[in-house]
């Protein structure tokens, strides 16, 4: 079975299996509205303030944050996940036997999380937009090509995070890189600028901040993509070099798992 085949069976079977539980999937639905309706009524408790109005006020401003946070986290944890989930089901040695590519397996095993993380982010902007009044102004390819630089930058950062699973089988380090850094300092709760200077400097180094930065500029300003060139350069520059770092990682990983034996523990 070629690679794209066999990325669709893993879709298609994770999906099936997703969808069978119904009240989980209106539950988690629920819970997207849930979200915008609280951030509503905090917008209305923060007011307006010079940081936000360039972005139309804080509601449109922590949409697109939030959203975009929610789908880089849940893109995050989707590899790790998929190995332990395999681990668990023994199943793991198995697949690694099969004749799909090792890279063929790690995006397969993950592709529906993906998936589900694009469509949920576009359900919450999509759906505060609509709610509450208020527009998206900029080009949606230029906003779907910064979205899909996160995907495999957050899909190299999720890979890595496979790679601890496969050795240690629990604790992830970079969990909190990307879980409580991205909030804090990616600016998806807040703008960055409110942050201690020195702070500041710290977030941006964190490709988030850009791959977000960018993502507002297009969809709440509507500026072209020409003005915000640097936040994509500096957003591909920091993809391009963590594809093969963690390419590199999971195949270490796994040597080291089969050199130990340990590929099915858990």
């Amino acid at each position: 079975m070629n690679a794209p085949k066999a990325i669709w069976a893993f879709l298609i079977r994770d999906a099936v299996t997703e969808i069978s539980y119904r009240l989980d999937f209106i539950l988690k639905l629920f819970g997207m509205f849930f979200q915008i309706i609280v951030l509503y009524f905090a917008s209305k408790l923060i007011g307006s303030h010079p940081s936000l109005d360039h972005y139309g006020g804080y509601l449109p401003f922590a949409t697109i944050g939030l959203g975009v946070l929610s789908f880089f986290q849940t893109s995050f944890r989707s590899f790790a996940q998929a190995i332990r989930r395999e681990q668990l089901m023994g199943t793991l040695e198995a697949m690694l036997m099969t004749p799909i590519s090792v890279p063929a397996i790690v995006v397969g095993s993950s592709v529906w999380s993906l998936v589900w993380g694009t469509l949920s982010a576009a359900v919450y902007v999509g759906c505060a937009s609509f709610l509450f009044d208020f527009a998206l102004k900029g080009n949606l390819f230029y906003a779907a090509l910064f979205l899909l630089m996160l995907t495999i930058f957050v899909g190299s950062l999720g890979v890595i995070s496979a790679s601890f699973t496969i050795v240690f089988k629990r604790g992830d380090p970079l969990g909190f890189f990307v879980g409580t850094l991205s909030a804090l300092l990616g600016g998806a709760i807040f703008p960055v600028s409110l942050l201690p200077p020195w702070v500041q400097k710290i977030s941006y180094l964190h490709p988030f901040t850009y791959g977000l930065d960018g993502l507002r500029s297009i969809l709440l300003v509507g500026e072209s993509f020409h003005s915000i060139l640097q936040d994509f350069f500096v957003l591909f520059g920091c993809t391009a070099a963590m594809v093969p770092v963690s390419m590199y990682c999971f195949h270490r990983a796994l040597r080291y798992a089969q050199r130990e034996g340990s590929l099915l523990h858990y």
